[in-house]
């Protein structure tokens, strides 16, 4: 394992994953899989500004759709083509209402490309009560020339129609 690759996983490792306390209680299910994909960026050094179009893709009825950003600040240097980061979805019920996703979501953000490349995201709500949370790691692809150990942050809003 190169020596990079240690440092991602060690930080990984060391980050608290926080349960709501209003979640103890409540079982929570699979409610289906969320992908964003981002536009074209390019960090400077010491963070990035993404947009970024989701589609929220339910076990259980019509697709949903957001826009929004992902905020990196931290060492976030390169320019990377569009990326594409899934989350499995957990909620109370299998069925989620329109918009329910839309909110803050924070932690860090890692990652390496030169042509083909991986990323990895663990993100968590900034709002304890919710009661749909997005698993906290995902895996994203990417391409380009790029290396980024960050924090990062990813705010959604419903769109009204498919923003592809």
């Amino acid at each position: 394992m190169s020596r990079l690759a240690r440092l991602i996983a060690g930080a990984i490792m060391c980050l608290p994953v926080t349960i709501p306390a209003s979640g103890a209680n409540m079982p929570q299910v699979s409610a289906g899989l969320l992908e964003c994909r981002g536009e074209f960026a390019t960090a400077y050094g010491f963070g990035s500004t993404r947009k970024v179009r989701c589609e929220f893709r339910p076990s259980m009825g019509m697709n949903h759709y957001y826009a929004g950003t992902l905020d990196r600040v931290g060492l976030d240097f390169g320019i990377s083509d569009q990326a594409s980061m899934l989350w499995a979805v957990l909620a109370t019920a299998p069925q989620v209402e329109p918009g329910a996703l839309a909110g803050t979501y924070s932690g860090i953000s890692t990652g390496f490309a030169l042509g083909p490349g991986f990323s990895a995201n663990m993100l968590a709500s900034q709002d304890a009560a919710r009661q749909v949370t997005l698993q906290p790691l995902s895996v994203s692809s990417d391409s380009g020339l790029s290396l980024s150990i960050a924090g990062a942050t990813l705010k959604l809003e419903p769109a009204a129609v498919n923003p592809h």
